[in-house]
């Protein structure tokens, strides 16, 4: 390519000079034979720098030939939007027209057995990326590893900025785990909806309140699953679904709940001696316990209300806690020591 542009240069100064010329004549003008000079030419037709003139070829000038190449592509771009504009009416009339009757002569119940799993994950993505407006999910079994979960966070995600409306049931044990609480927390700050249950009859996911995916064999450990079409089979198990969101407990009283029964009173000291300021050296004096204690007991809390900050720690507790900030239960393994007798202080001589 560097090399034709070496030969269009050489036979557009020479056109430049002569005016105009035949191809064959070039050669003897340029220096170059006449392979170089139909390569170099060529060049020159695609740049717009060259017009034919009868049986010769003579130069346009440079502002000319941009200029040319402008008005054609505005051409093109034009030409392009009106078949844009032509497929998008003939998709409109497609979907909204022709699609609808299609759909009406279906059959009311269809159903897909899938066993194998790679072909189970690769149908719930093809389906899931085409989902328009919601995803209802009911998980109540164990998850599958943070790896498996991070990626379908991120599908989540991508939905929900889509404007799809996501919900989805998880078991409430799950926010005894860190892992799958902090799972749980990251899922709703994407805008997804959690509730939360004690037992469902078996994992279930809604697409467009369309399609709906249930395990093939439910209570066994069979991994295949069934994906059902038409509303025979699809409003059943919504009714299903939309009966257990109504009894399930909404993430954030979930959440709450859950903070509240897992201190201890020992626990609840800590907190309202840091709620009121107080250093770890000064509750751990008052509590009659080594500081490293203190410490430990508030790293445990700050963990478990996923909290970045002391401050943040009480925050979250306070909401929690009652006015009169008595205890609700005993949690023996975040429990802080019994305090020990404090020493007797001997009075300061003056």
């Amino acid at each position: 390519m560097e090399d034709d542009e070496k030969y269009a240069l050489s036979a557009y100064q020479v056109l430049r000079t002569v005016g105009k010329a035949a191809v064959a004549d070039l050669p003897a003008e340029t220096g170059l034979d006449l392979d170089q000079v139909e390569r170099g030419i060529r060049q020159l037709r695609r740049l717009g720098l060259v017009r034919d003139v009868q049986e010769s070829i003579e130069p346009v000038e440079a502002n000319a030939a941009l200029l040319g190449k402008a008005q054609a592509h505005q051409a093109t771009a034009a030409a392009h939007a009106a078949s844009v504009s032509d497929l998008e009416q003939l998709a409109h009339v497609l979907l909204t027209l022709y699609q609808p009757t299609l759909s009406a002569n279906a059959p009311q119940a269809e159903v897909e057995l899938i066993t194998e799993p790679r072909l189970k994950d690769r149908r719930l993505q093809e389906l899931g990326a085409g989902v328009k407006s919601s995803v209802d999910a009911l998980h109540p079994g164990a998850l599958p590893s943070m790896d498996v979960l991070n990626r379908s966070l991120a599908e989540d995600r991508g939905l929900v900025e889509r404007g799809v409306r996501c919900r989805a049931m998880y078991r409430q044990a799950l926010l005894e785990n860190p892992k799958h609480a902090r799972y749980l927390h990251d899922l709703a700050q994407a805008g997804v909806e959690i509730r939360l249950i004690d037992h469902a009859a078996y994992d279930l996911v809604v697409l467009d309140r369309l399609l709906a995916f249930i395990p093939a064999a439910p209570g066994t450990h069979s991994q295949g699953v069934a994906l059902l079409r038409g509303s025979a089979l699809v409003i059943a198990q919504l009714a299903l679904y939309e009966d257990y969101w109504l009894r399930a407990v909404p993430y954030p009283r979930a959440v709450a709940q859950s903070e509240r029964t897992a201190l201890s009173a020992q626990e609840r000291v800590v907190v309202r001696l840091m709620a009121s300021g107080l250093s770890d050296d000064q509750i751990a004096r008052k509590l009659g316990v080594h500081r490293r204690t203190v410490q430990r007991a508030v790293a445990k809390l700050m963990e478990r209300l996923n909290a970045t900050s002391r401050f943040e720690a009480g925050l979250k507790l306070a909401r929690v806690m009652g006015a009169d900030g008595d205890s609700v239960g005993l949690a023996p393994s975040h429990t802080v020591p019994s305090p020990r007798p404090a020493r007797p202080v001997p009075p300061r001589v003056s």
